[in-house]
């Protein structure tokens, strides 16, 4: 591990510069850092505008406020592109774009959801829904009754005209008898609480959706309630109690295609142009808030390190390249287009700073023994300049950890350019904010959660990383980068420790002799088409049917050769 050290405290920070003053040479007071790297006061320049002319929370505000939630494929994501393309050209960086990198046949946009028990008691609900799911078309209100079992009979006596309530997802051949029958929507209980955060509602939803001709999407709204209040509708419906709902969801297809944009800023280099680093975090978010901390964070920090450095006037050797990705939430898919089109430009590109899971402050960076001690003077403005924005932080203002490799894993947008063997390195985080547990992907990721002090150190010293590298007289080394391992993705990992076979993709390549795979009697070949009758179109598919049906068996349908076969699984074993 390679340490830094302590930022001092500013009065031991002035006793030290004040030994050291000479009085022939008043310049000797600055702190002294290396020339090539930080020339001409550019780091202080850095600190001032950094830290004392922040915009940092201002570009938040913004992009939380006036545009708010930036789901891939709605019209906000586009409103977000134009926002931080407009940013970018206002800061007078000198080549700004929008790069275009997919397009999907339909856009999904909400508005207002809203929902309420008025019999027998009045209830103010919490709502929210899938994205990519069909709305209400105005205010419906009907009875609510229990979701039918497998052996019931279903009609339109039962069911018909109604709200159908669930807690744990019916098997889809159910599904469909229910909805044949017509029914006003599904109801069903909020996944995600737990014992510290009851309440927390996260919803996703199927991108492949937007794909589909506009008279093949949903129609039969689902909607999510907060499991408390689902808990006590259960209750009402246990008691056999006439309970009569009313909601009203405001979500919208739109035909006609739209365009997916990334948004590409610059400084040139001065002595090496085609060199570059990227900066860069995912201007998407999921639908339900209005994604601050993931990742109106990052993204902002993003445009706000290209703000200080043109503000300082950066004159970097290497090319500085701002990227806002789009379709991170949906499988690091902006990234991932950008270097496939980009393909030839790989080994220009010196390292990728990327920045994602939230408002806390970059107090670390891990990588191999090589690049840290390339980086070591690249951070130390950071160390002499800025003290930790907590009081309360004793150890290091930063830290450059050393690592045995980097290795992607599909969590960001990094892990795109691990892949083909780019250094791609993201922020350790550290602070009082509680990302993953209550911001990430909840109906709490507001503005209110961002931390200010934490947005103005994260950027400067984003800013520092970027200068500093593109200063260095070589790109970063390579060595220990694991090449192909970001490309997998979390989803094949879990999925093949679980079956204990190699899949590419939805198909078993590799079965390992006593793995479950085999012993279910997965053949090499096999596709993974259904689970528990759900059509399965990517692995992680899997891990939400398994989570929302009951049952102790599932059972996996495969595609063999012209023959569909059924296999099954204990659902022990995915507990194990």
């Amino acid at each position: 591990m390679t340490h830094l050290r302590k930022a001092r405290s500013g009065s031991a920070l002035l006793l030290l510069l004040a030994s050291a003053l000479s009085a022939q040479d008043d310049a000797s007071a600055a702190p002294r850092f290396d020339p090539q790297l930080f020339p001409d006061g550019i780091a202080e320049r850095i600190r001032a505008e950094g830290i004392d002319r922040s915009q940092a929370m201002r570009l938040l505000r913004d992009l939380t406020g006036k545009v708010g939630h930036r789901l891939t494929g709605s019209d906000n994501f586009t409103r977000a592109c134009a926002f931080a393309m407009t940013e970018f050209q206002q800061m007078g960086l000198p080549t700004v774009a929008l790069e275009k990198w997919g397009e999907w046949n339909l856009a999904w946009n909400r508005g207002e959801w809203k929902g309420r028990i008025t019999v027998p008691e009045q209830i103010d609900l919490y709502v929210a829904t899938a994205a990519w799911t069909a709305g209400t078309d105005g205010p419906q209100s009907g009875v609510i009754v229990a979701c039918p079992g497998d052996d019931d009979v279903i009609d339109g006596k039962a069911v018909g005209g109604k709200w159908v309530y669930y807690s744990k997802r019916p098997a889809r051949e159910l599904r469909d008898k229910v909805e044949a029958v017509g029914i006003l929507g599904w109801l069903y209980r909020a996944g995600d609480p737990d014992a510290r955060f009851p309440t927390r509602v996260r919803v996703f939803g199927n991108s492949h959706t937007a794909m589909l001709p506009i008279e093949d999407v949903p129609t039969v709204p689902e909607i999510a309630i907060r499991a408390d209040q689902a808990d006590r509708i259960a209750a009402l419906l246990e008691e056999k109690t006439g309970v009569i709902g009313e909601f009203d969801i405001d979500n919208r297809f739109r035909d006609g295609g739209i365009p997916l944009y990334n948004v590409v800023a610059e400084i040139p280099g001065s002595a090496l142009p085609d060199e570059v680093v990227i900066v860069c975090g995912h201007l998407d978010s999921w639908h339900q808030a209005q994604g601050c901390t993931d990742n109106g964070t990052g993204a902002t920090a993003t445009m706000e390190a290209a703000r200080i450095l043109m503000a300082a006037g950066a004159k970097p050797k290497r090319t500085i390249r701002f990227c806002l990705w789009g379709g991170e939430e949906e499988g690091l898919l902006g990234s991932a287009e950008y270097v496939k089109r980009h393909r030839a430009e790989m080994d220009k590109i010196s390292a990728v700073f990327n920045h994602d899971t939230g408002t806390n402050w970059a107090q670390s960076l891990s990588a191999p023994a090589g690049m840290c001690e390339q980086l070591e003077p690249v951070f130390a403005p950071v160390l002499a300049l800025l003290s930790p924005p907590d009081p309360y932080w004793e150890e290091d203002v930063f830290r450059l950890r050393q690592s045995n490799g980097l290795r992607g894993g599909g969590g960001s947008d990094h892990a795109s350019f691990i892949a083909v063997g780019v250094p791609g390195l993201n922020w350790g985080l550290r602070g009082r904010s509680n990302y993953f547990q209550h911001t990430w992907h909840t109906q709490w990721d507001t503005i209110a959660v961002a931390v200010p002090e934490y947005q103005r150190h994260t950027a400067t010293v984003i800013a520092f990383a970027a200068l500093g590298t593109a200063n260095l007289p070589a790109q970063l080394d390579r060595t220990g980068v694991e090449r192909g391992g970001g490309r997998r993705g979390q989803s094949i990992d879990i999925a093949e420790a679980l079956f204990g076979a190699e899949m590419d993709g939805m198909t078993f390549t590799k079965l390992t002799p006593d793995g479950r795979a085999a012993k279910m009697g997965v053949l090499k070949g096999d596709v993974l088409t259904k689970l528990e009758g759900e059509d399965l179109e990517r692995l992680r598919d899997i891990f939400r049917v398994m989570r929302d049906t009951e049952g102790d068996i599932l059972t996996f349908t495969l595609k063999r050769g012209d023959q569909f076969v059924e296999v099954k699984l204990p659902r022990d074993e995915v507990r194990r």
